[in-house]
């Protein structure tokens, strides 16, 4: 009989394991302490990380005896060749939230490795995840309709692993409630915002209602006002103009911080609309995932007051709540409606727990069959720092931006696009777009910050803008940096402008 190690066990007795973990955590305390000197991104160009990778695998593999070679590899493969995201440089698009108990919950996770995929394959997985967005509806103050614990709840909410799945999860929710009203899901059409995220239009294009981004045949992107913000009484024509034509509203899709400017869409008055459509009321997701974990503060809580009339809600605590990528928060009003468009039962997934009612079974909340333990990451990050932490974090990086916004407003040339939204300051030159975008590259060209730009139209005239876009948001940022950014965009404006 053999009595090998069969290959998977290999390594993994005490000694070994710890050894290696050791060496581990000591690269990520080495990186991780690297990043404030390091530039957030390098000159990498396409087909170098490529070309220092090997061709074909190995025969035969590294033991964790020599993991250290392994290490050796990331360092001098992987690490110079990103973008590193938890650089307190780190400016552009919105943040990637870490910190060490999401670091710490991922790895407990990993060991665990369990697939929740059903109540009965991972009890603990399941009802953890439904305290967990319980406690943030708590925490973000939302109406009782989302959470599980509420008298008399339909409601409540899962972790998806981005927004863009939310969106694509309320965009099935809503056709299949559409068919119940008896109305023909074959003509289903979608309303967000021009200002909106490319998101839910990706969702229209993954479910058929539109072949290319560029299809509008059943996706209305409604015109936005002086302060890119949704059009409530463009909406309200859109929907009413297919109506009319015989088409069927099914989506409308509202941002709480868009992407570029971080604009609010009036949610109170578009959701006080809808309700006006009566039987012909089209499902309303509203999309708040950076700003919404603003909410967790009191003083930002009206952000989201309009959101009693919605069906759903996405909000990211990988963004912007210190924890790990991915987790992004989904509540929905009415969990039948989800469910009922997701769930298929074939007889090896048949289980007495899942038939008796009496318990949630997310594989029915989102495409994926399979999901891993996300909400451990979650449970450990509002134990760690606690709600006073927490709103700590936010209070202190809206602080740092309010830094930045200020030398922007008294400065001679460069000019706020827009009002502040939170922690995203929004910038651009007097001088015109080419200025900014000259701009925009000789600052990121320096190296030791990053920021991303936006197009948009502005003024009376709404003329396209090219701005900058400087969201603060990465965990170790502090005044300093601020300070740094501030040297680098003088600097920058200086080099441009120097007669060549």
């Amino acid at each position: 009989m053999p009595t090998d190690t069969p290959p998977a066990m290999k390594g993994l007795d005490r000694a070994s394991f710890t050894r290696a973990f050791d060496a581990l955590t000591q690269w990520a305390t080495r990186y991780i302490d690297s990043l404030d000197a390091r530039d957030v991104r390098t000159d990498t160009q396409p087909g170098d990380c490529l070309n220092e990778l090997p061709p074909h695998p190995p025969i035969a593999g590294i033991d964790l005896e020599n993991w250290g070679t392994l290490i050796e590899q990331i360092d001098e493969t992987v690490v110079p060749n990103l973008v590193h995201w938890q650089s307190p440089g780190f400016f552009a698009y919105f943040p990637c939230g870490s910190s060490m108990p999401g670091i710490a919950a991922e790895f407990i996770s990993a060991v665990l490795n369990v697939n929740g995929m059903l109540w009965s394959t991972s009890p603990a997985a399941t009802e953890l995840e439904m305290r967990m967005l319980d406690w943030c509806a708590e925490m973000f103050n939302l109406p009782a309709a989302f959470r599980f614990d509420a008298a008399d709840s339909a409601g409540g909410g899962c972790i998806q692993s981005t927004a863009s799945e939310g969106v694509i999860a309320s965009l099935v929710s809503a056709r299949r409630i559409q068919t119940k009203r008896g109305h023909d899901r074959s003509k289903a059409t979608v309303y967000t915002s021009n200002q909106a995220h490319s998101s839910i239009v990706k969702a229209a294009m993954i479910t058929g209602l539109a072949d290319t981004p560029d299809d509008h045949s059943r996706v209305r992107l409604i015109d936005t006002d002086a302060d890119l913000c949704m059009d409530t009484q463009q909406l309200r024509k859109a929907i009413q103009q297919d109506l009319d034509d015989g088409l069927c509203p099914a989506l409308v899709v509202a941002t709480v911080g868009t992407t570029s400017t971080g604009a609010f869409d009036p949610i109170e008055q578009i959701g006080a609309m809808l309700e006006s459509f009566g039987d012909r009321r089209p499902f309303f997701h509203v999309d708040a995932a950076w700003a919404g974990a603003a909410c967790v503060c009191p003083e930002h809580q009206h952000l989201l007051a309009g959101v009693r009339h919605a069906d759903s809600l996405c909000i990211n605590p990988h963004k912007w709540l210190l924890t790990n990528f991915d987790c992004d928060l989904y509540w929905v009003r009415d969990r039948a409606a989800l469910v009922d468009s997701m769930s298929i039962t074939p007889e090896y997934l048949r289980n007495s727990a899942t038939e008796s009612g009496e318990v949630i079974d997310y594989r029915d909340w989102h495409a994926p069959l399979g999901r891993r333990m996300r909400a451990l990451k979650l449970w450990l990050v509002i134990q760690h720092f606690g709600i006073d932490g927490l709103q700590a974090h936010i209070r202190h990086q809206i602080n740092l931006a309010e830094r930045f916004e200020g030398w922007i407003h008294a400065h001679p040339t460069l000019q706020l696009s827009v009002d502040r939204s939170l922690a995203l300051v929004c910038f651009h030159s007097a001088a015109g777009n080419a200025h900014t975008r000259k701009l925009i590259d000789e600052i990121n060209a320096n190296g030791s910050v990053l920021i991303s730009h936006a197009l948009v139209p502005l003024g009376d005239q709404r003329e396209m803008t090219l701005l900058a876009r400087v969201a603060v948001g990465a965990g170790s940022t502090q005044a300093h940096h601020i300070d740094r950014l501030i040297e680098v965009i003088t600097t920058s404006l200086a080099q441009i402008d120097s007669p060549t």
